[in-house]
């Protein structure tokens, strides 16, 4: 049976894109590129369970802090969900990936797609005026909390509590 040309290129291009993957270990996943037509998706699979969002840039010094809490976090709760959001750009995306892949979060990442970045803040939350860092804490009933700033060791147990995640 002859395969066309285009079949060989698609079979080979699958072949590599899996190998590729397999080749970087279980931790390295893909980052999804998050666009306001898609952002419902950001919450849509973790329906009925709580989690945290973390929003967060490459350039923001003060987010760093909220990824060594939610290390330790993650410590003591193993079943925590988190979801990352990284502000930068697509084209950053290698150091975005990079950086999650350190402080082991590459799991449900996300980085803003090509649209105006006010577009895509308000997609997340029409409230939000860009401060970062910025977590949100959902309930399992999908009510949320939106927090700006670095977070205290005392109120990330109080906010995992009211979201039901701590106890």
């Amino acid at each position: 049976m002859k395969l066309s040309r285009r079949k060989l290129l698609a079979a080979a291009a699958a072949l590599l894109v899996t190998g590729t993957a397999n080749a970087s270990g279980p931790q390295a996943e893909r980052v999804a590129v998050f666009d306001s037509a898609t952002a419902a998706q950001l919450t849509a699979g973790h329906k009925g369970k709580p989690f945290v969002l973390l929003v967060w840039s490459l350039d923001c010094v003060y987010c760093k802090r909220n990824f060594e809490a939610i290390g330790k976090l993650q410590a003591r709760y193993p079943a925590l969900r988190i979801v990352t959001l990284a502000m930068d750009s697509t084209e950053a995306l290698p150091q975005v990936q990079q950086l999650l892949q350190r402080v082991s979060l590459t799991r449900n990442a996300w980085v803003f797609g090509r649209e105006p970045q006010e577009r895509l803040r308000y997609a997340v939350d029409p409230d939000w005026m860009g401060e970062m860092p910025r977590t949100y804490f959902y309930r399992a009933d999908g009510q949320r909390q939106g927090v700006s700033g670095v977070i205290s060791s005392s109120d990330w147990s109080k906010h995992l509590r009211w979201a039901g995640i701590a106890s």
